[in-house]
């Protein structure tokens, strides 16, 4: 009795090889989320299984109960010491993981083994709350294969290959995806419970509310999207004219200009916002996906005059008084919106207090005297401001250079621009060009936020990135604000065709432009996988309360209860059919080589005159048949033998001499 109680004790003890599988499983399973958690969690996860495997091969003993105690407590202090006390999704997360990881160390059993897989799945879960991608979504379910793959692992008795328990797990993993597709399509739509703020200036686009030399030089070294946009209607503005406004600094202390804290950041009831506008053709209807950057500022074309929320963002937009978009919290995730904008030509305004002005024609005593010297002497040579603005444009076109990589400037950085260097990006053209109108007496302001875009045709949008970051000048002209880009005047083609077009040879290497071009055929799968991301945050991420009506209404006729959960128990009924159709019809009408092999020999017997019974094996039938039959007594026995070793011992290796055997009876097989 004892014996057998051990030996069933034995067989519920986790083997070397599902052992294996387990740790894969659950490395496949955190890995993601490690890379946002202390980077000692790393040593605590490599620590945790050479600990396992050294106790699987003897070296080790399992923990003690104290041992497990204080590893679980070092664990929790590490976090709070990381974490500097504070109580968040992040730190939850963590101590997620450190009890994922530290189970290894009391894995035993196969009950053990499922607590294991259990947690790995909440461990999928959480990897959406720090990225909700395509390609996250596709991590996550090979997550769920590898982790279905080691819960059939753990019960198998005998060794299988890599690829059939790979196809094992998928597959029963695709069985269930009709009903996920069900669920996430009839279910009640919830806004997000939660979040995890990445804490700020850790933003993964974007720019501050301060612009100084070289800022945005940097910015469009990279190649990440800022947003994405489809415009609703199918009419779109050239490239050219694709000036997307994020922030205006009217602020500047002689270096760096800032966004003025004493203006109202809300919409007021003020008749300089209230477009005037010609016709339907004016408008122009838009959505923006936009990625998460860490601040409020949002980006539109000139000049909104309506914008919507989605509201499974949660976020409340306000159109400032500059006529921008800020929302009322930081962009931590993905957002969408949709955007009314009219052409600034179309919108008209009144004077500028008297406040408004004095501001807008400041400049710090003491600091770039040449610079302001210049534009005061402008101002006493022209009396036309517009012949002030083309006198500068002029002189930009004919002295100054376009470059990535200008040379540092010092104190007075305008006048050493301007008188010096000549060499620079958009923020030293905008920034020189707005202190060159304020001392000219033209009130004038620098906005900051990208320009251009690149037009996806496979499903009809324009990519933003941060190459496209830019910096410009609105001067106040004729009771409203006027756009100019003195970048325009210096490298027109970088407005026209993009970046990459505007700079040399080493400057184009560093925004990924330079000698090595990527082949068609890669540019071609990465605007596939672009263009699969925009799809996916746009019917998938942002598939809210209202998209989720208009979807019922239009299919079911309607998004009454009753009509609701009829649909519900018909598309459940439908799918358990499906499925008593594909798993039941191809067991009796599918078979294997070895079944058809099998009858092909029972068929070959009566002729000879034998018939096997139906609780006959094989193995017996051909001992029988070779008692009977002497002639056929070698054939029957390799029969007999190789069918012991197939179909009773599972050695599989034998299956290819058994059905050669088979279909070649009643020769026998020789075998060397």
């Amino acid at each position: 009795m004892d014996a057998s109680i051990e030996a069933f004790e034995q067989h519920k003890l986790i083997r070397h090889e599902n052992l294996l599988w387990l740790i894969v499983a659950q490395g496949v399973a955190i890995v993601p989320l490690l890379f946002h958690l202390p980077p000692w969690m790393w040593l605590v996860w490599l620590g945790a299984m050479v600990w396992r495997l050294r106790i699987y091969n003897g070296k080790l003993a399992f923990p003690a109960t104290l041992t497990k105690f204080m590893l679980g407590a070092a664990c929790v202090g590490g976090l709070m010491v990381s974490y500097r006390g504070q109580v968040g999704v992040e730190p939850m997360i963590g101590f997620l993981v450190c009890a994922f990881i530290l189970k290894l160390l009391e894995l035993r059993t196969h009950k053990d083994g499922l607590l294991l897989l259990f947690i790995g799945f909440i461990a999928v879960g959480a990897q959406f709350l720090f990225t909700q991608t395509f390609f996250m979504a596709f991590y996550a379910w090979t997550s769920c294969v590898a982790l279905v793959t080691a819960w059939q692992t753990i019960y198998l008795t005998r060794r299988l290959g890599l690829a059939h328990k790979l196809k094992s797990g998928f597959f029963m993993l695709l069985h269930a995806l009709p009903l996920m597709v069900v669920m996430f399509v009839i279910m009640p739509r919830l806004g997000p419970l939660w979040h995890v703020p990445l804490p700020q200036g850790t933003g993964q686009t974007g720019f501050s509310d301060s612009l100084s030399p070289g800022d945005l030089g940097q910015l469009v070294k990279s190649q990440g999207t800022a947003f994405r946009v489809n415009f609703n209607a199918g009419r779109a503005p050239s490239p050219n004219e694709m000036y997307w406004r994020g922030l205006v600094l009217d602020e500047f202390d002689g270096r760096t200009w800032r966004l003025s804290a004493q203006w109202d950041m809300t919409l007021k009831n003020d008749p300089r916002f209230v477009p005037k506008l010609t016709g339907a053709n004016d408008l122009i209807d838009y959505t923006v996906q936009l990625e998460p950057h860490q601040y409020p500022w949002l980006f539109a074309l000139a000049e909104p005059i309506k914008v919507t929320s989605i509201k499974a963002t949660r976020q409340n937009i306000h159109i400032t008084q500059q006529g921008l978009l800020t929302a009322h919290r930081p962009v931590a995730s993905r957002i969408q919106y949709t955007v009314l904008s009219a052409s600034a030509d179309d919108l008209s305004g009144s004077a500028l207090s008297a406040a408004e002005q004095a501001q807008l024609l400041r400049l710090p005593a003491g600091t770039n005297p040449q610079a302001q010297a210049l534009g005061q002497s402008w101002r006493e040579q022209y009396q036309a401001p517009q012949a002030i603005i083309a006198t500068a444009l002029t002189w930009y076109n004919q002295d100054f250079h376009y470059t990535l990589e200008p040379p540092v400037l010092g104190k007075h950085s305008v006048d050493e621009f301007l008188l010096t260097t000549k060499r620079g990006f958009c923020e030293h053209f905008a920034s020189s060009f707005a202190v060159l109108m304020r001392a000219a007496g033209i009130p004038a302001r620098v906005v900051v936020g990208y320009q251009g875009g690149t037009y996806n045709a496979l499903e009809d949008y324009w990519r933003v990135s941060q190459s496209d970051a830019h910096a410009w000048v609105e001067v106040w002209l004729a009771n409203r604000w006027q756009r100019v880009d003195p970048t325009s005047a210096v490298a027109p083609q970088r407005i026209e065709q993009g970046i990459g077009s505007a700079l040399g040879e080493q400057d184009r290497a560093l925004v990924g432009a330079g000698h090595y071009q990527a082949p068609q055929w890669l540019g071609a799968w990465r605007e596939r996988m672009d263009a699969a991301g925009y799809v996916w945050n746009r019917w998938v991420l942002n598939y809210d309360t209202g998209k989720q009506s208009e979807l019922f209404a239009r299919w079911f006729g309607g998004t009454e209860p009753w009509r609701i959960g009829a649909v519900f128990i018909g598309l459940i009924a439908g799918m358990l059919g499906g499925y008593t159709l594909w798993v039941i019809r191809p067991h009796r009408s599918r078979k294997t080589p070895l079944q058809k092999a099998i009858e092909q020999f029972d068929k070959t017997c009566l002729k000879l005159g034998y018939v096997r019974y139906r609780e006959e094996s094989l193995a017996l039938f051909a001992h029988r048949l070779a008692e009977q039959k002497k002639e056929y007594e070698t054939a029957c026995h390799d029969i007999a033998r190789i069918s012991e070793h197939v179909l009773y011992r599972q050695d599989h290796t034998d299956e290819a001499a058994l059905m050669t055997a088979l279909k070649q009876f009643p020769k026998p097989v020789h075998r060397p």
